[in-house]
């Protein structure tokens, strides 16, 4: 914590005040208690943004050889401890706009909004990859032979495809229910000239029951309880 805070007061001295800090939950120890002192953390120091990860063990790291003795809290007090983020990034002025992301009002981050949006962003440099003419492509991590494109050779790219707009369409949705602003039918069915209901309505009101999304002004966009579950909810 201590590295955190000098790391935010070297860049506030340096003129950068757009901090955006993150937060892991689900750690060995963990309490609201001491989730709220790390958000109250956060507040404190000045920060516009905030992003809260869920912690997963990936296979063939050392934390994941190392589970049995962590006693990390079950999917129970993981849960609680996510749904009392929310609640308790609100209180202290991070309004959530995404599954993981928190930001004072008008701090949202642009970056990621263009790509949950599906809207075209170009990257540059090696290893940068791009969404642009509906075109998904990425160059290679060569720095030598990026440079050498860049005086005239011919890049080379690591992927480089052309996207349906069936895929499109599928892609809209998974990353638009990512969203507090969620999904706008009159939106999709100006992009993609196909009616919304009859493809995801039965779904979207079985999901209401559940208590995983609701429904504003005609737009659909999950709680956080259907957060919680989004995988399964955007998989289905």
């Amino acid at each position: 914590a201590d590295d955190a805070e000098r790391a935010v007061e070297r860049a506030n001295a340096a003129g950068i005040d757009n901090i955006s800090l993150d937060l892991m939950l689900g750690l060995a120890g963990q309490s609201t208690e001491s989730v709220g002192r790390s958000i109250e953390f956060c507040r404190r120091l000045g920060a516009k943004h905030l992003s809260a990860y869920l912690l997963k063990l990936e296979q063939g790291t050392p934390l994941y050889t190392r589970r049995n003795e962590l006693h990390l809290p079950d999917e129970d007090e993981t849960a609680e401890l996510y749904l009392f983020t929310v609640s308790e990034a609100a209180k202290n002025g991070f309004l959530q706009y995404e599954i993981s992301n928190f930001a004072k009002q008008g701090r949202e981050s642009r970056h990621n909004l263009k790509y949950w949006k599906l809207q075209e962003y170009a990257g540059f440099g090696p290893g940068a990859h791009s969404d642009f003419g509906g075109v998904r492509y990425a160059y290679e991590k060569d720095l030598d032979a990026y440079i050498a494109a860049a005086h005239g050779g011919q890049f080379r790219f690591s992927e480089n495809t052309v996207i349906p707009p069936r895929d499109r369409d599928v892609e809209w949705v998974m990353l638009g229910a990512r969203l507090i602003s969620g999904l706008d039918p009159k939106d999709y069915e100006a992009q993609f000239r196909r009616r919304f209901d009859p493809i995801f309505l039965p779904f979207l009101q079985k999901c209401v029951a559940a208590g995983y999304a609701v429904s504003e002004n005609g737009v659909w966009h999950l709680t956080p309880k259907g957060f919680l579950v989004s995988n399964q909810i955007i998989g289905g």
